[in-house]
């Protein structure tokens, strides 16, 4: 987080961080328990972020409060199903055929492991000794065993399940959009009267830096699915591998992989190397076009995309990110992969503002004052 923000010094205790690593682990598992709730909830939240300025057209052009909400609901749910009779059949159509598909790609990768295996026999006797052709030909054939007949079906099945959460989230979002101010006013009641001028603050500067997060993460996703869609489409162009479509898709699967510090980046990077090889198998010069775009666009996002959207807001020390990405694709698989880092930032504004208000030794003693005067005056009723 920006330590040039007002937020300078409430996580410098390390009460405070340890709250916020337990905070934000128990929260991943519990989101994982109940994916089919959080996961929406998440979204909804993201999306009433995401959708304010949409609102605030709405109601600059004349329409109330109402009439914009119940516009956004209609417009939401529309998307929705659009999203549900289209866009998820075709991306379960599409883990099929890849399924009809795998074994003729895995017969290229089988070939080049095998050569591998095969050179490195040749320059190694030790690897003869020790059988590593036998070994990478069991475990090839183990391996295309079971992502046919298990994880290819199994990933169509999910995709599906997916589809009653999807249908909360238009409703989820218009009520936060409709009660938000008065669930946050709900809140702010049970905050003591010395802490609460500060807590107000914090609490107005916490909400703009995750509104200023979350526009930003989706603004970077746009500008890397437009950057990585038309770079693969123009290296693939001489041989006629990639249209447009299919370019732009495989650059949105890598934008939201992106989301996952480090380890999105590496998966995504991989999955357009083996994108590549399976569309021209031998082709090195085409996987190294297709990485050199990879590492260009990831420049791009630090140099240029990162402080243009997401900036330093809900940034933490790599060291923190890398365990807390660790330690949620354990507890959260892939729900807790992709929530890790917003989950984070949220506890870590939260633990901003309990640091800023419990560490402050004049508001606490304000607060102990009021309530030895409220102790007083209640005795002397009794009297």
């Amino acid at each position: 987080m920006d330590r040039t923000s007002s937020f300078s010094s409430g996580l410098n205790h390390p009460l405070v961080w340890i709250g916020v690593i337990v905070g934000t682990l128990i929260s991943l598992y519990v989101m994982h328990a109940i994916w089919w709730l959080s996961l929406p909830l998440v979204l909804s939240i993201i999306i009433c972020y995401v959708s304010k300025p949409f609102l605030q057209e709405l109601r600059r052009r004349g329409l109330t409060q109402g009439q914009s909400l119940f516009t956004y609901l209609l417009i939401g749910s529309f998307l929705i199903l659009v999203c549900i009779l289209i866009v998820l059949p075709w991306v379960a159509s599409q883990i099929y055929e890849l399924r009809e598909q795998v074994p003729m790609y895995w017969e290229q990768v089988h070939a080049f492991l095998e050569n591998t295996a095969k050179d490195l026999e040749k320059r190694f006797p030790g690897f003869r000794e020790a059988g590593l052709m036998s070994l990478v030909e069991r475990q090839l054939d183990t391996s295309e065993e079971m992502l046919v007949s298990k994880i290819l079906p199994d990933l169509a099945i999910y995709v599906i399940s997916w589809i009653p959460p999807l249908l909360l989230i238009p409703y989820l979002a218009f009520f936060i959009l409709k009660d938000g101010v008065q669930f946050k006013r709900l809140i702010l009641r049970g905050v003591p009267n010395a802490y609460f001028e500060k807590v107000l603050l914090l609490f107005h500067n916490l909400d703009t830096q995750v509104k200023q997060y979350f526009r930003g993460l989706f603004a970077m996703t746009f500008l890397d699915t437009i950057t990585l869609g038309i770079g693969l489409y123009l290296i693939g162009m001489p041989l006629g591998l990639f249209g447009i479509g299919q370019s732009l898709f495989l650059g949105l699967v890598c934008a939201i992989l992106a989301w996952v510090p480090y380890l999105g980046t590496a998966t995504g990077c991989l999955m357009m190397v083996i994108v590549c090889l399976s569309q021209a198998p031998g082709n090195w010069l085409l996987v190294l076009a297709s990485v050199c775009l990879f590492v260009a666009v990831r420049v791009i996002d630090d140099f240029f995309y990162t402080p243009m959207t997401i900036g330093k807001s809900l940034s933490s020390h790599p060291l923190l990110t890398v365990l807390i990405v660790f330690a949620a694709g354990y507890i959260g698989g892939v729900i807790g992969l992709l929530l890790a880092m917003p989950v984070l930032g949220i506890w870590m504004a939260l633990g901003e503002v309990f640091g800023q208000v419990w560490m402050d030794e004049r508001l606490r003693a304000r607060h102990r004052a009021t309530r030895q005067l409220r102790r007083t005056h209640a005795q002397k009723g009794l009297l």
